[in-house]
C-alpha cells in the first residue's frame, strides 16, 4: 500500500479524533460555565475550540513533516534550494555558450591545419634534400666530434686516474704517518708497561722478602718464647733448689755459688795439644779461685774440683779447629767457707762443668735485645720500675739464650743508678703509651759483658734514652 495513502488516512482520523475531543471539551467548558483568565465563559469556550484547532493544525503538520522527509526540506530549504537551482542554470547557460566558443574555434583550427598541411608538405619536399645534404656534412662532424671526444675521455679518464692515485698517496702517506705515530706511541707504552711490570716484579720480590724475614722473625720469636718459656720453668726449678740450698746453708757462708763463673779464658787452639793446655790452665786457675774462697786461709794449693775425664777430652775435641771459643769453668752447686769435704782431705768433691762456645759478635751495637710495652700513661714509680727490671732481666735471659756468657748484671741488684731513674721519670711524664727498648750500647761477644742503653720509641720512632 501506498505510504501516502496511509499517511493521508492518519492524517484524517487523527483530526476526526482531536476534532470530536475539543468538541467535547468546548462543551463541558461551555455547561460547567468555567472561565479561563478572568473571561466569560463563552469566550473560554472559543479561546478552548481555538487552542483545539491550532493543536489539529499543528499535529497535523507535525505528522506530515516527521512522516515526509522531501516535505521537511521543502519548507526548511525552500530558498536554499532555489538559490543552487538559479546558479545551476546559470552555470549551464555559461557552459553551453562556452561550447558554441569552443565549436567556432574548432572549424577554425581545422581550416588552418588543412592549409599547414598542404604547406607542410611542400617544406617536406624541400626539407628532404637539405636534410640530405646536412646529413653528409653533420655525419662528417659527428665522426670529428667523436674522436675529439675520446680523446677527451682519454684524457679526462688519465686525469682522474692521476688525481685519484694522488689521492690514494696521500691518503697512504696520512696513514703511514699515523701508523708511525702509533707505533712510535704504542712502543712508549710498550717501555712503560715494561718499566711498570719491572716495578711490579721488585715490588712483589720486596713483598715476598718482607714476608719471608716477618715468617722468620715470627718463627725466631716463638722460638724465642718456647725457650723462654722453658727458661722460667728451669729458672723456677733453680729457685726452688736455692731455697733449699739457702735453708741447708744457713748456718754457713756460702763461698761458691751455683754456676758461678770460676775461669773464663778466650782460647784459639789448631791442634788437640794446645787445646788439652788450655782446658788445663782454665782448670787451674778454677781451683785456684775456687780454694781461695772455700779457704781462704789456705797456705799450699791442692786440687778440690772434680770434672771427668770424658767431658774434658769432650770439650777437647770441640775447640782444636783453630775457631775463637770461650772456655768457661762454673761451678755445679752452692759450697760454703770451710766446706767439710775440702777440710777433711777427701777427693776432689767440688763438682764443676766445662764449657766451650764460639766467641762470636752476638748483638751489634744499636742492635735490640729486649722490649716492653708500656700501655697506660702516668703509671706510678713502683710499677714502673717493676717494668724496668723485668726488662733488665729479658734482656739478660735473650742475651743467655743467644750464648752470652753473663758474669754479673749489677742492674739487677740493688738500687737504680742516676740515669735509670731519670730515664723512669721522663717515661712516667710522658703521658702517652710508648714502648721502652733494651738496646747493645757497644758489640757484645760471647764473653759479654752485657752492656745497653734504655730507649723510649713511638711506632718505631726514637723519643729519649739514658746510658747504664
Amino acid at each position: 500500500m501506498d505510504v501516502g495513502l496511509i499517511l493521508i488516512a492518519t492524517v484524517l482520523f487523527l483530526g476526526g479524533i482531536i476534532a470530536t475531543l475539543g468538541d467535547r471539551i468546548g462543551m463541558r467548558v461551555g455547561k460547567a460555565r468555567l472561565s479561563l483568565f478572568n473571561l466569560r465563559p463563552r469566550q473560554t469556550a472559543t479561546v478552548v475550540s481555538v487552542v483545539t484547532g491550532s493543536v489539529i493544525s499543528a499535529s497535523t503538520l507535525g505528522l506530515l513533516l516527521v512522516a515526509s522527509d522531501r516535505l521537511r526540506r521543502g519548507i526548511f530549504e525552500f530558498e536554499e534550494t532555489q538559490q543552487n537551482l538559479n546558479q545551476a542554470r546559470r552555470a549551464l547557460s555559461e557552459t553551453e555558450q562556452a561550447k558554441a566558443d569552443i565549436e567556432t574555434a574548432l572549424e577554425t583550427v581545422t581550416s588552418q591545419r588543412s592549409r599547414a598541411e598542404a604547406e607542410l608538405a611542400d617544406v617536406e619536399v624541400d626539407l628532404e634534400s637539405v636534410i640530405a645534404a646536412r646529413d653528409e656534412a653533420i655525419d662528417r662532424e659527428i665522426a670529428a666530434l667523436d674522436r675529439e671526444e675520446a680523446a677527451v675521455a682519454r684524457e679526462r679518464d688519465i686525469q682522474s686516474r692521476l688525481s685519484s692515485t694522488e689521492s690514494q698517496l696521500s691518503a697512504v702517506s696520512q696513514q703511514s704517518q699515523r701508523l708511525r705515530t702509533d707505533i712510535q706511541q704504542l712502543q712508549r707504552e710498550r717501555q712503560d708497561l715494561i718499566r711498570r711490570e719491572a716495578d711490579i716484579r721488585s715490588q712483589i720480590a720486596r713483598r715476598d722478602r718482607y714476608l719471608e724475614i716477618r715468617d722468620r722473625e715470627i718463627a725466631d720469636r716463638e722460638a724465642q718464647l718456647s725457650q723462654l718459656e722453658v727458661q722460667q720453668v728451669n729458672l723456677a726449678k733453680q729457685i726452688e733448689q736455692l731455697e733449699e740450698e739457702f735453708f741447708k746453708l744457713r748456718g754457713g757462708s756460702v763461698a761458691v755459688s751455683r754456676n758461678q763463673t770460676l775461669a773464663l779464658l778466650v782460647t784459639r787452639a789448631a791442634a788437640p795439644e794446645v787445646a788439652r793446655r788450655q782446658v788445663q790452665q782454665a782448670l787451674i786457675e778454677a781451683n785456684r779461685l775456687a780454694l781461695r774462697s772455700v779457704l781462704p786461709d789456705a797456705d799450699t794449693d791442692f786440687q778440690i774440683l772434680r770434672v771427668s775425664p770424658e767431658v774434658v777430652e769432650a770439650v777437647v775435641r770441640q775447640i782444636d779447629d783453630g775457631q775463637p771459643y770461650a772456655l768457661r769453668v762454673a761451678s755445679a752447686g752452692n759450697y760454703i767457707v770451710g766446706e767439710p769435704c775440702v777440710i777433711q782431705g777427701e777427693e776432689p768433691c767440688l763438682e764443676v762443668s766445662v764449657q766451650a762456645q764460639v766467641n762470636r759478635l752476638v748483638f751489634e751495637p744499636g742492635e735490640t735485645i729486649s722490649a716492653i710495652s708500656i700501655d697506660e700513661a702516668f703509671l706510678p714509680s713502683s710499677v714502673l720500675i717493676d717494668r724496668l727490671r723485668t726488662l733488665l732481666l729479658t734482656a739478660q735471659v735473650q742475651a743467655s739464650l743467644e750464648g752470652v756468657i753473663i758474669l754479673e748484671n749489677p742492674l739487677l741488684e740493688g738500687r737504680l743508678s742516676e740515669p735509670a731513674v731519670e730515664f723512669l721519670r721522663q717515661v712516667q711524664n710522658y703521658g702517652e703509651p710508648l714502648q721502652i727498648e733494651a738496646v747493645a750500647l757497644r758489640p757484645i761477644y760471647t764473653t759479654g759483658p752485657l752492656y745497653f742503653d734504655l730507649v723510649a720509641t713511638q711506632n718505631g720512632i726514637p723519643l729519649f734514652q739514658a746510658d747504664l
